[in-house]
Parts: C-alpha cells; structure tokens; sequence
C-alpha cells in the first residue's frame, strides 16, 4: 500500500510538473511536512502548518536573513523616534502583488487594520496588539482611525507601537499585505490560484485542499532575481510513515514531519538530517479550575523525568525544559535560559510530600485526572509516559486522544485535567513565551481561573512593567521574575524545548528556517541533470 502511494505521488508530480519539451528544465523542488492543514487562507490561520505555506507566498516588511536575523524587505529605510515608539518605513517604490498590481503603503494599513478588526475575529493577532491602539480596536473598545498604523503617502508607512519594541524587526515580518479588494469579493479567494494573490517570493499555481499546492516563482517579488527555484510541489501526506517513504523512494526532497524515534535514529549523524534551533516549548496546559491546588499541579511537574520521556521513549532531539522561556532567547551575548536557571527538575520525594501536604497521601482522596490529547503517536507516548509517571506518587490518570480538528474546540470545555499543549515564539524576547498568560490573553491557551490567584496579580504586573522598560537589563530582569512567579504557581508545566529536524536531500542547498520553525525556499537552490 505505501509503494502504490508513493507512486501515486510521484506520478502526481509529475503531472504538475510536466511542461513544454523545448522549455528549459525548471528546477522543481518536492517538499511535504505531513498532512493538510485546517486553515488554507492566511487571516484567519494561527496554526503553523499553514504558515509554513503562508511564509513562502507573502514577505512582509522584513524577512529573516539567510544568517536567521531579521533584515529589511518590503521596508528599503526605516527612522526611529527619540522614545523608540515611532518607526517610519519607506517602502520599496514600484512594489508589487504577484498579480502585477502596485503594493502601496495604503494596501499595508489596510490589511493591518482587516487582520485585527472585531468583525475579523482572527486568531493570530498577537503581535499585531503590540501597536499602539490595536488592542482596543481589536476588542471594540477603540476606533480603527485609532490605531497607530498610517499610510503617509504611497511609499510611507509610519507604525507607532503601544511601549518600546525592542525586537521590531522581528514583530513587522509578520505583518503582511492582502489584496484587499479580492479578498473582500470573494470568500474563496485563498482557494484559486487566479484569487490568491500574494507578494513573497512564490505565488499560487494550482491548489488541491486534500493533495496539496504548487508554487511557483512570483516574477514580481522585489528579490526575485535571487530566487532560484522555479517551482515547490508542497505535498499533503498524513501517514508519517508513507511521507518517509516517499522521501526515501526520492519522490520528495524535503520530509519535515519527521518525528518517527525509528527514522530519527537511521539518520541521524548523516548530512541529509538537518537540525534547526527553534524557540519552543511544549508544555501541559492545567486547567486551574478542576486542579485549584498549586501543589497538586508541583508533583505533576516534579513527577515527570524528561530525559527519560524524550531520549527512551521518543527518541527525540529535543531539550528536557528548564522554564517557560526556551533556548534562544538572548540575555546580550548569554542565553537568557542560563542566566535565569533552571526551574524545573525531577523529585519524586518532593512531589510525593507536596502531595500529602495537598491532603492526597499516596494520591488518596485525589480524583482520576483527565488528560487529553491528540491521537498521533508522539502525542499518544507522550501522554501514556506521563501516566506512567504519575502512578509512581499515587496519582491515578486516564488518556483520550482526539483528531487534531476537534482537540482545539475540546481545550475551551471544561472536561478535562491536563492537556497536552506548546508554543513557539515570533521574536528573540522572553515576552514571546510568556505574553500567553497576561490577562488580555483569553481562549485555549490560558485558563482565566488562574487570574484570580496573587501570583496571577503579581505576574501580570510585572510583565507590564517590563513592556514599557526601556532599559534592557531592568527589562529582563523583570521577565525572569515574571517566569519565577508563574511556575512557582504551576498553572503550565513546561516538558520540553523542541527543535526542528528535517530530512534534505544531498542535491538541495540553502533551505533555512527561523526561530519560530517556518522552512524557507527564499534561498534554496537544487542541482539539475
């Protein structure tokens, strides 16, 4: 069965990929990173399989650099205000959507201000808050006229943030532009490559919402001439074990859904098995309300033994977790990771008398904790080691596992203990991994009980604190409290900090990601028969 669906594969490739005899051999790149995502259109998506596409169609007014820092794109110059809360861009003149249309200033407020509009009601519009005025449109407090994101004419675009962004650079890659008018006209506009018009280095060639979507070179990209791949067969392959197969087979270049212990061990140490350093953590969300006790929730966390969860069982690559605040996240040259120590371990003697002193003696009296998750395999072991784990202190548990299409909706009920959950960041700041509980922030990623507790309080206040610092050691100071504050409460359980491990084939040079795990064509090359 997986041959036939390899081959399926490959002739599908082909397929897409057939063009003129006397045309000059176009170097085509196969590239596939598991199954299709939820959400095929960029406004309303928060889930990192579609930005993984979204990265590749849209630039915004930086890009990540080939050295993974953040350099100037769409913006040619920026100035500064003397209080580092005004940027004014000067855009790149005679840019384009990759329909040929002109991409003015004017498109860059638009789309901002759509992205964040009430009636939007999208999901992923953390960073977007973070201007001045944003926040209050966004929850219908304010007025989008509010909002500090101008057009000053066609070629300038003044941006005013709420405090000091230090990390800018970073936070205005993800602000990008739509092509208002089509998109307005039409709700299926992301789902015909005629009506999906973007402006990064490829546009849309064909679109298949169950096999995938083929990109081409956007002509009209202000880099293109650096781009050198003429076309991406993104591929949608839900069983891990067939997209391994068609990578080994050499229907694919690129596999980045490589999670498999077994796979993982085959190639490791092998120059097709890149690794990527990504500023993640995968945690256990708690919900506060049916675990109220923070001494409960201190044995889960002192019970579970990472190195043992990550290296035996899932024979990953990943870092046991040591906070909230993952590896690369700077503290000047340091990582702030080490200068902030660890504040997680593994004590099976101090969860079991945090326990007893809960009034749970050997877990006595303590109701069967609920865990959920989704039904992968990773996600399945992670969750069977944790009930493991947690029996050796007396504290019984049961699993259920959900398509990853109904879990999100399951983490808003009120129908479970723990959940297995994670974040990476968009930007080299503590605040990245840490903004999720501040009390603006509402929905599956928090539990709102957990405000009404004093470290809840004290959380919050120093993490506004710490936005308006300008100073950057008080500034990072004031975070460090902050994690110490929160894990000392327990309302998450960090697991792990994760990494990005992907499979390329020898012919293929230049694939980069950034911190946050989006892979990148931009400067990707392939040798060609």
């Amino acid at each position: 069965m997986k041959r036939m669906l390899c081959s399926m594969l490959l002739v599908l490739t082909m397929v897409l990929c057939a063009g003129s005899a006397s045309a000059a051999p176009k170097k085509v790149l196969n590239y596939s990173n598991g199954d299709a995502p939820d959400v095929l259109e960029p406004v309303m998506s928060n889930y990192i399989k579609t930005s993984f596409i979204i990265y590749n169609l849209y630039c915004g007014l930086s890009r990540t650099g080939r050295d993974g820092v953040a350099e100037p794109a769409y913006a040619e110059s920026y100035e500064v205000s003397d209080d580092s809360l005004t940027y004014t861009f000067k855009l790149r003149p005679n840019s384009k959507f990759s329909d040929g249309s002109p991409l003015t200033a004017h498109d860059w407020e638009a789309s901002f201000k759509h992205k964040i509009a009430p009636e939007t009601a999208s999901p992923g519009v953390n960073l977007y808050l973070l201007v001045k005025g944003a926040e209050a449109y966004n929850q219908g407090k304010g007025g989008a006229d509010d909002v500090g994101i101008k057009a000053l004419d066609d070629n300038t675009l003044r941006i005013t943030f709420e405090n000091p962004t230090l990390f800018f650079m970073d936070v205005i890659a993800r602000y990008i532009p739509y092509k208002m008018d089509v998109l307005k006209s039409d709700p299926n506009w992301f789902k015909k490559p005629e009506t999906y018009v973007s402006n990064g280095p490829f546009r849309v060639k064909a679109v298949d919402p169950q096999t995938g979507f083929v990109l081409e070179k956007n002509p009209y990209y202000y880099d293109a001439d650096n781009v050198h791949i003429d076309e991406v067969n993104y591929n949608f392959i839900s069983d891990q074990a067939v997209g391994l197969e068609a990578y080994r087979s050499g229907s694919l270049h690129i596999f980045d859904d490589l999670t498999s212990a077994e796979a993982i061990k085959s190639y490791k140490g092998t120059p097709e098995m890149l690794s990527f350093p990504r500023i993640n953590t995968d945690y256990i969300s708690v919900h506060t309300g049916n675990l109220p006790d923070p001494r409960v929730r201190k044995a889960l966390s002192l019970a579970l033994n990472r190195p043992v969860l990550i290296n035996d069982i899932l024979g990953q690559t990943y870092k046991p977790a040591e906070g909230l605040v993952p590896y690369g996240i700077h503290w000047g040259n340091k990582e702030f990771r080490e200068v902030a120590g660890p504040l997680v371990k593994t004590d099976l003697e101090e969860a079991k008398r945090l326990l007893a002193e809960a009034g749970h003696p050997n877990g006595e009296g303590l109701k069967t904790i609920r865990i959920i998750t989704m039904n992968n395999q990773e996600d399945t072991d992670t969750a069977q080691a944790w009930q493991a784990m947690w029996k050796q202190i007396g504290i019984n548990s049961e699993i259920t596992t959900y398509e990853r299409s109904v879990y999100w909706d399951v983490l808003y009920t009120n129908d479970w203990e723990v959940a297995r959950d994670g974040w990476t960041g968009d930007y080299d700041d503590p605040r990245t991994n840490l903004f999720l509980w501040m009390a603006y922030k509402q929905g599956p990623d928090t539990d709102v009980r957990w405000y009404d507790t004093p470290n809840a309080k004290k959380f919050e206040e120093l993490m506004r604190a710490a936005d308006k610092e300008t100073d950057s050691e008080k500034r990072l100071r004031l975070y460090m409290e902050a994690e110490r504050v929160i894990l000392d409460d327990m309302p998450i359980i960090p697991v792990w900090h994760g990494d990005d491990t992907i499979l390329v084939k020898p012919e293929v040079s230049g694939i980069t990601k950034n911190n946050i795990g989006y892979i990148s064509f931009n400067f990707a090359d392939i040798k060609t028969d």
